[in-house]
């Protein structure tokens, strides 16, 4: 099988792999924060009650879906560079 890889497409793979990490982090910071929030210790309320029944359940989830495929991405990525390193050489 022939690998064309265009001087576009590496840029891209590269700018992919450096943005990767913060949104990592902005996931899991997300992640962190809203746990906080449902948290009946540190929020309590009519509103509170929403949250923590209603909507952060579902963005939790999402958020947690994201993490991972944000990380599969960034290996995925990774191997897409390795094998196309190895291809040129």
């Amino acid at each position: 099988m022939r690998t064309v890889t265009t001087p576009a497409a590496m840029q891209a793979a590269a700018r992919m792999s450096q943005l990767l990490p913060s949104l990592q982090t902005t996931a899991g910071n997300l992640i962190d924060h809203g746990n906080t929030l449902a948290d009946p210790h540190n929020w309590e309320g009519p509103k509170a009650q929403v949250f923590r029944g209603q909507v952060w359940p579902e963005v939790q989830h999402a958020l947690t879906n994201l993490h991972a495929d944000l990380t599969e991405l960034a290996q995925g990525i990774t191997e897409i560079n390795r094998r196309t390193a190895a291809a040129g050489s």
